[in-house]
């Protein structure tokens, strides 16, 4: 695979990664409820 392909792949997954944590982030009862859970284990 070619570097520049490479990198261009990377960055396209990188840039859906945080897409999905901004769409996540965009949905506050989604954010309650992991930190609720999150809290749950202490």
């Amino acid at each position: 695979m070619k570097p520049l392909m490479r990198r261009s792949l990377l960055g396209l997954l990188i840039a859906a990664v945080l897409g999905l944590v901004f769409a996540a982030y965009a949905q506050p009862s989604l954010m309650m409820e992991l930190s609720q859970k999150l809290w749950a284990c202490f």
